[in-house]
């Protein structure tokens, strides 16, 4: 595993700078916020048919990790939100629960794929400003399935997800951090990129409608875009096998595509990662080859554009791209639910 080596201070790089030690309200609401998920979680895990001893293992060890967390703050060291992530994710696998969230990936791939063939279409038919609005929207729409997010999955559960009617909601800009103009006149006005290191999030309409079809601008205009999935599973996020899937499906659906995937002009890479945030010092070595000639990351949902590294400063520019999606995030950024970031940063 490696240290990305695009950080500005690798020897400074904080994952995240909420430090729930030093914050009593922060860390009762995620404590409770794990505990509520948990049961959504586990709920899905049946659907799927896994036998309920683990799956009650599973429960009770995580609920008691937590309530030594009430007890003793400093029970797991350091305590940001990714250490919920990892106790969770680490628990999971002890008790042989790997993808409780397979089964609504794969319905959630193959609805957005069935849209895919009509938002190209919409696409294809705008230019100039116009058309990377479209994109950035196409992106802030599809981020809104997230499974990990209370907010979201009773949305989803209530309505399900329908990604034109999202598009068609969200409010005219200025949005709540508001970059555009800056990154659409570097995406239309200069030097194309050459190399773009892109981390994915969610499966279904996040993937399909929203990254893919901006990956493939950027790679029609002259970039490589290397698409970053996590490596092992973890809500809904895309894993690295099942990213890899879904392009091969998209290939009949789309010649562009198609001639991108087969010029290595968009391509994959496993992260190394198996959490919703991600820890850029700790990475595989794929993903930090992949980094090395980048002139543009792009870290894309809330997991991983603000929750993990959103102060963090890079070596190339970034966009940090995501919907806020629970209370408190947005709280502390002094926003609201579904307020939309694009954050913007050149060198």
């Amino acid at each position: 595993m490696a240290v990305l080596c695009k950080l500005a201070d690798p020897q400074a790089y904080v994952v995240s700078d909420w430090d729930l030690l030093a914050d009593p309200v922060g860390r009762d609401y995620w404590i409770g916020h794990f505990t509520h998920h948990t049961e959504t979680m586990l709920a899905l895990a049946r659907k799927q048919g896994l036998d309920e001893a683990p799956i009650k293992a599973f429960r009770q060890e995580l609920l008691s990790e937590l309530d030594f967390l009430r007890s003793d703050p400093a029970y797991w060291g350091p305590l940001t939100v990714l250490s919920f992530d990892r106790c969770r994710e680490r628990l999971l696998r002890k008790h042989g629960i790997d993808d409780p969230y397979a089964q609504v990936k794969q319905a959630e791939n193959h609805a957005a794929i069935g849209l895919y063939p009509d938002v190209l279409a919409e696409l294809d038919a705008l230019d100039g400003p116009g058309l990377i609005e479209a994109l950035i929207r196409g992106v802030f729409a599809g981020n809104i399935f997230d499974l990990g997010s209370m907010a979201t999955i009773e949305n989803y559960h209530a309505e399900g997800m329908d990604f034109h009617a999202t598009r068609e909601r969200q409010p005219r800009r200025p949005w709540f951090v508001d970059d555009f103009d800056t990154l659409s006149d570097r995406l239309l006005n200069k030097p194309t990129y050459r190399h773009v290191l892109f981390f994915v999030d969610n499966a279904g309409s996040d993937l399909i409608l929203g990254c893919i079809p901006l990956a493939r601008h950027l790679a029609r205009r002259g970039a490589r875009v290397v698409l970053a999935a996590n490596s092992t599973p973890s809500l809904n996020d895309i894993t690295f096998p099942e990213l890899n899937d879904v392009l091969d499906r998209l290939k009949g659906l789309d010649a562009v595509l198609a001639n991108l995937l087969a010029e290595d002009r968009i391509a994959t890479v496993a992260s190394g990662c198996g959490a919703p945030l991600i820890d850029l010092s700790d990475i595989s070595d794929a993903c930090n080859d992949a980094a090395r000639d980048a002139d543009l990351i792009i870290l894309e949902g809330m997991g991983r554009s603000i929750e993990s590294n959103y102060h963090i400063v890079f070596t190339c520019d970034v966009l940090k791209i995501a919907l806020l999606k629970d209370t408190e995030i947005a709280k502390r950024l002094n926003g609201k639910l579904y307020d939309q970031v694009c954050k913007f940063e050149q060198v």
